[in-house]
């Protein structure tokens, strides 16, 4: 499967480049805070005792991307990007006596449709991020998790996601709100509650990120009349 999403956003991206106007790159920090939310397998051990706590996210996003001119008179253009990067995901919740939080370093990839009326920027996009390492702390303790630690605790190891924002684009750099959703896929596995609180509450882990993303572009071949 995710050979397969790489090179469908691999062919989309090859086939726009025959219809494109230019060709750049842009450099994303997204900066935000995430609310999570757990959908449990049965009913053993009920959410209800479990309140969501909002925690820090961060993520460096590389994006390759073919722009399109709609109208170079009134600077409104479309772009079509391919996101690769990293993202570090936090889901953090508390029980009456005690709050735990599941982290993971992960390498994202995905598909951005972005359009840019005059200095504005309006954009969506979604793909999946891969987990390589992450790690597990309750209360003041904490433990690092290897891919294969990750493998052990962990069913369905991919996080897809649906990210929008808007925001402002001057040429070179941009400034945007974004509100990024974890669909809820990555499922904690059953029968490891001797491993901490949080693996007592077995089910798949979602979140709706919220903040505010920088961005660095530059445009690197023209093509058409007045490109190559």
């Amino acid at each position: 499967m995710k050979k397969i999403i790489i090179l469908i956003s691999l062919l989309v991206m090859t086939s726009a480049l025959a219809y494109s106007h230019s060709l750049g790159l842009g450099l994303y920090i997204p900066l935000g805070g995430s609310i999570p939310s757990l959908y449990q397998n049965d009913n053993l051990n009920t959410t209800s005792s479990l309140s969501p706590k909002s925690a820090f996210e961060m993520g460096v996003i590389f994006q390759p991307r073919v722009n399109f001119t709609i109208s170079a008179a009134s600077y409104n253009y479309i772009s079509l990007g391919l996101d690769f990067g990293w993202y570090r995901d936090t889901f953090q919740f508390q029980t009456s006596t005690k709050n735990f939080t599941h982290q993971f370093d992960s390498i994202m990839t995905g598909i951005n449709l972005e359009w840019r009326p005059l200095i504005f920027q309006i954009g969506v996009g979604g793909g999946v991020k891969f987990p390589l390492s992450g790690a597990y702390l309750e209360n003041n303790n904490g433990t690092k998790l290897s891919g294969g630690d990750l493998y052990s605790r962990f069913n369905n190891t991919i996080i897809p996601y649906v990210r929008l924002y808007t925001g402002i684009n001057l040429v070179v750099l941009s400034l945007s709100f974004y509100v990024n959703f974890d669909i809820p896929y990555y499922q904690i596995r059953d029968n490891l509650a001797s491993l901490g609180e949080g693996y007592k509450y077995t089910g798949k882990l979602a979140s709706v990120d919220i903040g505010a993303q920088i961005g660095l572009h530059l445009d690197i071949f023209e093509f058409g009349d007045n490109g190559i």
